[in-house]
């Protein structure tokens, strides 16, 4: 494939969110939390590859090889725990580029990661980042289980009132950020990711 023709599948949020949803439900039955996405790698045949160096020299968290049969991700990184919850994001991430994007990917002869590399910035820039946007919201989705975060929210609300907080439109981002930094180690992921995921499934805080 031509890296000027390449052209994103038309992937819905929701279609996307569904997938991760058959994933875990296939993969991760007992519902723990949180997930552990190395148990669904190997479940859908696909292996872990640690690479010395990879973030520092490519700047590169992790990885979907040309031969959908493995992962790669950052040795350094891997091993530190203060990153764990970075990458485990990141494995959900490829693993959403395994199964949303196996058929584009097939399409590609990429032999190495510089190879991958200059092949997406040879892409069309808005077509690259919609499939990245697929990857994004398919991982958030399978670490973030909507049922649980309706109920971890829901939570955090009753312990917010309890720490004086009354005026929800007043708190604004404080208060978003207050709970989801008490979400966030249920999950075993960033705040961030838990402020997204609260966006995008649109969970509203009571009204003042």
């Amino acid at each position: 494939m031509e890296p000027q023709r390449f052209k994103a599948p038309y992937i819905t949020q929701e279609a996307a969110w569904a997938a991760a949803d058959q994933i875990r439900a296939l993969h991760w039955p007992s519902g723990d939390l949180p997930v552990e996405v190395e148990e669904i790698l190997w479940k859908v045949g696909l292996r872990l590859e640690l690479i010395g160096s990879l973030k520092k020299d490519l700047d590169v968290d992790a990885w979907l090889k040309g031969d959908l049969n493995r992962i790669i991700v950052d040795l350094e990184d891997y091993m530190d725990d203060r990153m764990q919850n970075r990458m485990r994001f990141s494995i959900a991430h490829e693993l959403g580029h395994f199964i949303l994007h196996r058929g584009l990917y097939e399409k590609i002869e990429i032999a190495s990661l510089e190879d991958w590399i200059e092949f997406v910035q040879a892409v069309p820039e808005d077509q690259y980042s919609l499939m990245e946007w697929h990857a994004y919201e398919f991982a958030g989705r399978l670490l973030v289980p909507l049922d649980r975060l309706k109920h971890e929210f829901a939570q955090a609300v009753e312990k917010a009132k309890i720490k004086g907080f009354v005026d929800w439109d007043a708190s604004g981002d404080l208060i978003k950020g207050y709970m989801a930094n008490s979400i966030c180690r249920v999950f075993g992921v960033s705040r961030e990711i838990i402020e997204k995921r609260i966006i995008r499934e649109r969970l509203r805080l009571p009204p003042a």
